[in-house]
This record gives C-alpha cells, sequence and structure tokens, in this order.
C-alpha cells in the first residue's frame, strides 16, 4: 500500500511539473468580490494550487489523527506505569524470597544443633 501511495505522488508531481513547463503564459487572476487582479504566468497558479492541496490535506490528516495520537500517548503512559510496577513487584518478591531463604537456613542450623545434642 506504502508503495501504491508514493507511486501515486510521484505521477502527481510528474503531472504537475509538466503542466507548469507548459504553462508559460500569463493569465489574468483576480478574485471576483474583491478588487485584486493580477497577471501572473499560469504555473504559479498551478503549483501553488498544488500547493495548498497538499497543505490543507496535511491540515485534515493531521487532525483526523488526533485522536489515535492522544490514544497513543494514553497507552504509553499505561505501559510506562506497568513498568514501573512489575518493577516494584519484582523487588518485593526478590526480597521475600531472599527472607524466606534467610529463615529455612536458620530453621536448619537449629534442626542440625537438636541432632547434633540429641545423638
Amino acid at each position: 500500500m506504502k508503495y501504491i501511495s508514493w507511486g501515486f505522488i510521484a505521477l502527481l508531481c510528474l503531472i504537475v511539473v509538466t503542466l507548469s513547463i507548459g504553462n508559460r503564459e500569463a493569465v489574468t487572476f483576480s478574485l471576483f468580490p474583491l478588487p485584486f487582479v493580477m497577471d501572473i504566468p499560469l504555473f504559479i497558479l498551478i503549483l501553488a494550487g498544488a500547493f495548498l492541496g497538499v497543505l490543507l490535506g496535511s491540515l485534515r490528516t493531521w487532525m483526523a489523527d488526533g485522536k489515535a495520537r492522544r490514544e497513543n500517548r494514553h497507552h504509553k503512559q499505561e505501559v510506562l506505569r506497568l513498568k514501573g510496577e512489575v518493577s516494584r513487584l519484582e523487588k518485593l518478591i526478590a526480597e521475600k524470597d531472599a527472607a524466606i531463604s534467610k529463615d529455612a537456613d536458620h530453621l536448619l542450623k537449629i534442626a542440625d544443633q537438636r541432632d547434633n545434642s540429641a545423638a
């Protein structure tokens, strides 16, 4: 899918460049209700329209993906919190294992002393 989109963009760029090279003649550009009239080469209008389209498309995509970015940020924070919790619990288990091992060694020493004194 990624290659298809890159191919489409390359084709679109080729078309825009071809139209720009072939249309160098000056045209009258006006914004009708406003008193704005300007004679500029047609390729500038073509490139400006392409740039505006890319800019507006990027803005729309960025706004549409806002929810996904927010959820992604929330999930990353949750993962970091859970990693901290796992590390805390692993440390707690290690401490309890060390305490149990120490108690077991102490009980074995007591049992050995009783066996030696009874014999």
